[in-house]
């Protein structure tokens, strides 16, 4: 008797290679999938990166950037760990030296954070004057308090934008003005009011962030050369620049009397 031909096995092997390259497809396409969506994220995570920490919020508006520094106020000493010598050999002590024939003084810090500049200063035998605290961040003005409290009738808090300060001109001995020019939307206007309110013969320190981020922050900082032009521009004199701390110069100018 003639054997029969198994057919259903001979038909079963076509499906079976069909559902092995189906099988195949579906794997590399998930892979894909999965490979283009980590990518994405990572691309995310990147931009969120370099806009909320480097560049601060800043090309997401100003509220944008009084939000993550009201959030960050608690945390902000943490993560800038600020060296108290270092503090007081470039600013405190400087400062203080300069102004220790003008009495009564008054220095403004714009964008005075958590104070820095007003707990370095205040500290100095050499100054004896009084310094305002300016800030946008109502939680950072607050923060100041735990720094500044045994100097407390000293310290005056202003909430108020850089770029419209609320005092008359001519009225400051000193003013700084320390990392934050770079996250301003018009920095000239800025450095401009800066100058307005300092007395003629006050001296100005002002920062400009010259590290290795600043390519990320592209049409946020000036060049040195800029730096410098801007500064000759505002009519200052004794103009003295600076490599400060690991990302910024520092300027020391001085408005004519």
């Amino acid at each position: 008797m003639q054997a029969q031909p198994n057919l259903k096995r001979q038909s079963s092997q076509p499906r079976r290679l069909t559902d092995s390259i189906y099988n195949r497809f579906v794997q590399a396409t998930t892979w894909l999938i999965v490979g283009a969506l980590t990518a994405g994220a990572l691309v995310l995570a990147g931009l969120a990166y370099w806009e909320l920490v480097i560049a601060e919020g800043a090309h997401l508006g100003q509220r944008v950037v009084v939000l993550l520094y009201d959030w960050a106020a608690q945390r902000y000493e943490f993560i800038k760990k600020f060296d108290a010598e270092y503090e007081d050999r470039a600013l405190g002590q400087p400062l203080a030296l300069a102004l220790r024939r003008t009495t009564p003084c008054h220095v403004l810090d714009v964008a005075a954070g958590t104070g820095r500049l007003a707990r370095s200063l205040l500290s100095q035998p050499a100054f004896a004057g009084a310094v305002v605290n300016l800030d946008l961040s109502r939680a950072m003005l607050l923060h100041t308090r735990h720094h500044q409290a045994q100097h407390e009738r000293r310290v005056h808090r202003v909430q108020s934008p850089a770029s419209r300060l609320p005092f008359a001109d001519d009225t400051f001995h000193a003013v700084s003005f320390l990392e934050a020019l770079e996250f301003l939307p018009d920095r000239k206007a800025a450095a401009r009011e800066a100058v307005r309110v300092l007395r003629p013969g006050g001296w100005l320190l002002l920062s400009n962030r010259v590290g290795p981020d600043v390519p990320w922050l592209s049409g946020m900082t000036f060049s040195r050369p800029e730096f410098l032009a801007m500064l000759s521009e505002l009519g200052l004199c004794e103009i003295d620049v600076q490599p400060w701390e690991l990302d910024y110069d520092l300027a020391w100018a001085r408005k004519p009397l």
